[in-house]
Formats: C-alpha cells, structure tokens, sequence
C-alpha cells in the first residue's frame, strides 16, 4: 500500500510551531516556501527601487550616476577602486599614498567601505566604478527592505503585512536621502541582526549557529561603516535593555540570547578587529569630526518632507531652509500618516509589553536623533540629556540625522504588526493608512541633481594619461566640479599620486593652505602666482591637469607659476614646467 501521502517528515521551523508537523501531501509548494517567498520580495523590491530611480541612468550605466547632491559619489567610485587596488599591489588598506602625496593619508577614519568594494570588484575591473556604484545604488533600497521583510515574516508571520513592513524600511527617507553614500545605506546587516536575534529567542537557531552568523554580519556591517558599526553596539543595547524589562517567563532565554549576543561582539571587536581598533584609537581625532550643534534633527522634520519628496516636499521649502545641513538630509522624515499610524498601534495594541517595547525604542530613538539640544523650526528650545553621548569614541563622529536608520526599523515592525491584526470592517483602513504613509516616502526623482552625467575626461577613459603622465608622479588634478579628480584617478588605475584628495579628512600637514582642499571650475578663489608657485613645490607636484572648462579660469595663473601647456585634447590640458634648451 502506498503510504507516501502520510509520511511525517520534520517541521518546517519557518511556519507556525501550532501547525504540527507537515506530511508530504500536505508540504508546501516550492513557490510559498519561505526562502522562494523571500527571494521574490527581494526582486520584487529590486523592481520597484530600478522604476524609482533607473531612468534614464539604467540605459547608461557606465555613464551617468543616480545621487541626491555633493560630491561624494566621486570619493566613492574612488573607494570601490581603492580596495582592490591596493591588495592587488600590497599596499595598506589604511593609508594611501595615492593622494595628499607626498606624504600620503591616514585612511582609519575614511570610509572606504572595503567590504561592498571588494564583492564589487569583479564589476568595477570589468566594466569600471561607474558601474559598480551605480549596482550599488539599486542593489541598497532592495537589500535593506528584504532583510526588514525577514524580521516582519517572523513576528506576525503573514506575508502582505511583512511585504509592505519591508517596503517602509527599505524605501525610508534615510535611505532614499543618504543613497550617495554606501556606507550609511547598505544597512541590510542591523534587520539581519534583529532576524537572528528573534530566531534565537523563540529557540529555531541554536547557541553556536546565532554566535556564529553573528559574527559573520558584525563583520560584514563593520567592513560597510564602521560609523554604523558602532552605532549599532549602543542602539543593540537599548533593544536589550528594553527587551529584558518587559520580559516575563521569556526572560531566562532573552538574557541567555543577550550574553551570546555581547559574545559575539567581543569576538569581533578582540580577536578580529584588533589590527584596525588599536590603530583606530592611536589615530583618532582629538574632537569630533562632525559637531554635534550642527547636526541635530529638527523636531519639525518628523512630518515635514524634504524638498525633493514626490509628495509635499515644495510646499514646505521656506520652512526647511531654517533647519540644519544635516537635517536638510531629512532622515528623520515619517509623514503624519506613519506618525498616525504609531499613535492608533499604541492605542489599540496597548495591552500587549510588545508594543510599548517598540514604542519606547522609537521614543529614544527619536530622542537622540534630535541630538544634545531640541530645535523646533530651526530655534533652540532646551538642551536635552543626551550631551554626554557625543564624547564617546566613535560615536562622537556620528550625526544625530544618521540614527533613523534604526527607528525606521521599528516603525516599519509595528506597521507589520498592526496590520497583519486588521480585523473586521474597518481593516481597511490600516491598510489605507500604511498605504498612504508608504506614498508619502516615495522621492521625486525628477528633482535635479538625481541623475549625473559622468565627466571624466576620455584623457582618462581612453588611456592616453598613461603616454603623457610618468607613473607615480605628483600631478595636481583640477576638475569640473570639486571631488572629480577621485573618480578620474580610479579610472586610471592608480597610476599617478595628487598633493590633494577629497576623502573628508586633511592630513594634519596639508591644513596649513585652501589648496589642500583642491581647486575646481567652480572655485570661488583663484590662488595668488606665490600661493600657487609655493604650494606646487612644497608638494613636489610635476604636472597640473586641468579639465577643458577649468582652463579659461587657471590658465593665467599657471602661466604666471612658469607652467605651459604640453598636451592638450580629449577634455584636459596637461602643464609641466618647460625643459631647459637642449635637455
């Protein structure tokens, strides 16, 4: 007789425990699986984050770059470059001779992500760092919001809920307004680490297994930022605490979980990281690299869009422009549907501890996001009790507008919460709440600068720098725009050094000029003839190349310091010093 349609086989852990166990008649089909399920909200994610910001870059990816403003995407086309580079040729990840020379730079402090540059390097020597950043760009909305999606699956354990609480976090406006900078936006490892957490208190993963794959996202994490590294160490702990209050007959496994969970990280930070910490804390700076005065959130910025928001962003503009350079960024940004939404979850949930766990994350959360003083509509109302976090090492460097990264988390759990609870006639308003607060998110990408054409020169793309240039030598580099000259040197391979870099620090002996902090077409200070002849020399610069829309505003002055043009095409002039007759 055949007896296949009733043979017990082992619970599939990802379902509930209350189901039993699961027979083959009764298995679920290959295409509900978690892991299947899983992997289609992450393409399905990937879809949504090319449709926002894929046009027109998608058809041209190895020329034209998504980023909200500045120049950062340039240091980090060069940072996708650097790692690979360097371990290609034995050379110290954490210093550069490449740029500042010729001294070079302390790279401790820089972040050059080697992690995502290393996983990329097979793009970026194939197809360049234009590429590569750009897959990153879309690759990080998509990642964070999967990885939400796995912590909302095992809570409510019901997929729509789950799918739109992944949404609200891996397209939040932290995200969307730090897309420019991997580092603080590929931040799929902290809702991993919240996975293997609730996984390991509810007893489907074991001691070693949790320690083990936490350490290996620790490490992850701590090779994209070691800002968030750290940030997630203090946040982690508040989680904890607030986990082991409410706490009751679980409270014996969520300590154990605890104590694992400090294991893990002392595995990390001793037996690891100890060749970057020691050095990271002989080289720190004496103060804060980001004052902490000027990076708070104002408290208005909860619900009030940033400018280049789809929805509401322009009606808000005189408003905003009275807030801070950091909370310009609009991290902090929920809208009042997802404000709304928090209020009718603590009312309506108010008689289960997890909801007052989360809520009271989000209350600190927010707290600190608002930095050591509160602000409301860019005027200072009281200090707040959070002065002292600023002194600690690393987080002193951190910005408050950068800690959304972890309420974000929690408000998109609570939204996944309540709605997988919807019940009765009036569900569909908690659906149509989260729906609009998901709207409400969603950036106009219309606005300008979302889509940079790439300018390096062809000087660089073609290789003719490596007949006119000498490999290795000094060359002062001035751009279009200012940082440029990163993403042309990666281009080029490395091959020649500059007396300059936008890496976001300056060496301590190249503070002592402006030039130290580069020259551009759209410099507002042309360098005196003595300014510019003393500098070159100090840093034993042999050749200056200036971009073709630079050249009207430098050509005089590089006259006047003895240069003349030796080359000239392809988008640049190269300038040496003439030879002696007869040399």
């Amino acid at each position: 007789m055949n007896t296949s349609a009733t043979e017990v086989t082992v619970p599939e852990r990802d379902l509930d425990p209350r189901a039993g166990p699961i027979t083959r008649a009764t298995r679920v089909p290959p295409r509900t699986r978690p892991a299947v399920r899983a992997f289609g909200v992450f393409l399905a994610y990937a879809f949504v984050s090319v449709a926002i910001w894929g046009r027109p870059t998608i058809a041209h990816m190895d020329s034209q770059f998504v980023t909200p403003w500045g120049a950062d995407s340039s240091f980090f086309q060069w940072a996708l470059g650097w790692t690979p580079w360097a371990l290609a040729h034995g050379h110290s990840l954490l210093f550069s001779d490449r740029v500042f020379a010729p001294q070079g730079v302390d790279l401790t402090w820089v972040t050059i992500s080697p992690g995502p540059a290393l996983v990329m390097a097979p793009i970026t020597r194939a197809f360049g760092t234009v590429m590569s950043f750009n897959l990153l760009t879309f690759l990080q909305p998509p990642l964070a919001g999967w990885a939400a999606y796995l912590v909302c699956a095992r809570l409510p354990r019901s997929f729509w809920p789950s799918l739109v609480g992944g949404f609200l976090y891996g397209f939040c406006t932290y995200i969307t307004g730090q897309l420019n900078h991997p580092n603080l936006v590929l931040v799929f490892p902290i809702p991993l680490i919240v996975y293997l957490a609730i996984r390991r208190i509810e007893g489907s993963l074991g001691a070693r297994a949790f320690v083990a794959w936490l350490v290996l996202t620790l490490l992850v994490l701590f090779s994209i930022s070691t800002e968030v590294f750290a940030s997630a160490a203090l946040f982690g702990t508040i989680a904890w605490g607030i986990t082991l209050i409410l706490a009751r007959e679980e409270r014996r496994r969520v300590a154990q979980a605890c104590v694992l969970f400090g294991l893990a990280y002392a595995i990390v930070a001793v037996v690891v990281l100890v060749p970057y910490v020691l050095p990271a804390i002989r080289t720190a700076p004496t103060g804060s690299i980001h004052a902490p005065d000027h990076s708070y959130d104002d408290l208005l910025r909860f619900v009030v869009p940033r400018d280049s928001a789809l929805i509401g962003g322009g009606a808000f503009s005189t408003l905003e422009y009275r807030f801070t350079a950091a909370s310009l960024g609009g991290g902090a940004y929920l809208g009042v549907a997802l404000v709304v939404l928090l209020v009718a979850f603590g009312i309506t949930e108010r008689r289960r501890r997890e909801t007052w766990g989360l809520l009271v994350f989000i209350l600190v959360g927010a707290l600190l996001t608002l930095g050591p003083e509160l602000h409301v509509a860019g005027h200072r109302v009281i200090g707040l009790p959070t002065d002292g976090l600023w002194k600690l090492p690393l987080i002193r460097n951190a910005i408050p507008d950068r800690f959304p990264v972890y309420t974000d988390l929690a408000v998109a759990i609570v939204a996944a919460l309540w709605l997988s609870r919807a019940r009765g006639r009036f569900a569909w308003s908690r659906w149509g709440l989260a729906g609009i607060g998901a709207v409400m998110l969603i950036p106009n990408i219309t606005t300008p600068p979302w889509h940079a054409e790439d300018h390096t020169p062809a000087f660089f793309h073609d290789q003719t720098y490596a007949s006119v240039l000498r490999s290795d030598e000094n060359v002062f580099v001035i751009p279009t725009t200012a940082g440029e000259e990163m993403a042309w040197q990666a281009t080029a391979g490395f091959s020649f050094r500059m007396p300059e870099g936008y890496v976001g620090v300056i060496p301590a002996a190249n503070r002592g000029s402006p030039l130290s902090h580069g020259l551009s077409a759209f410099s507002r200070v042309l360098p005196s003839t003595t300014e510019l002849a003393s500098w070159l020399d100090a840093n034993d610069v042999t050749a200056v190349v200036v971009a073709d829309r630079a050249r009207p505003m430098f050509e005089g002055v590089l006259r006047s310091v003895g240069l003349d043009p030796v080359y000239a095409g392809e988008g640049v002039s190269v300038w040496r010093t003439p030879s002696p007759a007869g040399a």
